[in-house]
Formats: C-alpha cells, structure tokens, sequence
C-alpha cells in the first residue's frame, strides 16, 4: 500500500473506530431484546442501522469502500425491516444473510489493515483490535443462518431440537464457538456447519496469539523511540 492510501485508510479509522465498538458490542450482546415484540424488533433494526452507517463512514478510506459497505448495508437494513414486520419471509432473512457477510467482511479487511499499518500503539488501535475480535464473531452468525437455512438442521440447539435455531441462538453460538467456549447447547451438526466453527476456532486463537504479537511489538517500537 502507497504512503497516500495508509494515511487515507489512518484518516478514516482515527477517532471514529471508538463509536463502531460501542455501537458493535450493543448490538451483539443486546439482542435478547428482540424477544420482546415487533417494536422491539424494529428499534434494534435501527440500531443496527447506526452500526451500519458508522460502519461506512469507518470504510471512506476509498470511494470503492464506501460504495461497497453503502449497497450491502443499504440491502441489509431494507431486508431486515421486512423480516421484523413479516417474520416468516424466509427471503428476506436470506438477503439480510447475503448482505450481511459481505459487509462485515469488509470492515473486518478495513480494521484488520489498519492494525497491519499502525506504527505506534494508541487509544485507536486497541479500540480498532477489540472491534476487529467482536466483529469476527458477528460475521460468522450470517454464515451459519446462511448453512442452516440452506439446508435445515444444520446447527441445532438442544433447548428445542426439533425446531429451527433461531438467529439470536446463532449470536450465541459463534461467541461462545470464537471463545472456544464450547457450553454444548448449541451444536454444528452438518460437515458445512462444523468445518466453520473449526475455522472460526482457529480464526479465534490465532487472532489473540497475531493480535497480541502486534501490539507488543508496537509498545516496543514505542519505547525505543
């Protein structure tokens, strides 16, 4: 990468990446209010809106990255708005799971490059390092909706095994999958659906043992300075 697209990339995470955490972790770990109704339903869409628009202003290193994250998570909102009005459309859960992948998948290449180009450690990067972990987990949850709906009985949960899992069980279960937690409520049943959670797994480890190799060497460079 030129000098000019790491400043550009600087630039457009620097003092904003703080809101894409608060607003990430709020609407991973908030959504058992879902639970409580279609108004429930409709503001945490809102909400979730506001991760999205936080998101593309996180992602206007380039005009290609904000187009990208503005058509994904433009499609995204427009589907899940339906779904909390009509939610047997099985289509539109299909879209929001469509257009979700990608869109987190972007900024996860967004955060996780801004890390690779950081040259000293700051309030930003470890805010950008958090958001990066909390965001895998969330892009995985799209990924096994999309497997389970798909083909039917590709995770099960054992609270009710002879129903379908619901996408907030899905949160559930890519976290405590990304923990390595393993409580075992929550299972991969399919060959598909568990060779993701292996990969989300690995993706976990790796992500703590890489991440906090980076920002030692970071502090290092600090301190020689």
């Amino acid at each position: 990468m030129t000098n000019q697209t790491n400043q550009a990339l600087e630039q457009a995470v620097e003092g904003k990446v703080i809101y894409l955490l608060a607003l990430v972790a709020i609407v991973q770990f908030t959504y058992p209010v879902t639970a409580m109704g279609t108004v429930a339903l409709i503001l945490y869409e809102l909400l979730y809106a506001s991760m999205i628009v936080t998101g593309v202003i996180v992602g206007r290193d380039s005009r290609r990255h904000m187009i990208f994250l503005g058509i994904t998570g433009f499609v995204y909102l427009a589907a899940s708005l339906i779904y909390a009005s009509n939610p047997g459309a099985t289509w539109a859960v299909l879209l929001t799971y469509l257009a979700l992948i990608p869109y987190l998948g972007m900024l996860v290449s967004i955060l996780g490059r801004f890390l690779v180009i950081a040259k000293t450690i700051t309030r930003d990067v470890l805010y950008a390092a958090v958001t990066l972990y909390l965001l895998m987990g969330a892009v995985f949850v799209p990924v096994y909706g999309l497997l389970d709906l798909l083909t039917p009985g590709s995770v099960r949960d054992g609270s009710f095994p002879n129903g379908p899992v619901a996408w907030q069980q899905l949160v559930y279960f890519s976290y405590t999958t990304l923990t390595s937690s393993g409580y075992g409520d929550v299972l991969p049943i399919s060959w598909w659906a568990r060779s993701m959670a292996n990969l989300e797994m690995v993706a976990g480890v790796l992500f703590i043992t890489i991440v906090m190799s980076r920002l030692v060497a970071l502090y290092n460079n600090k301190e020689a300075v």
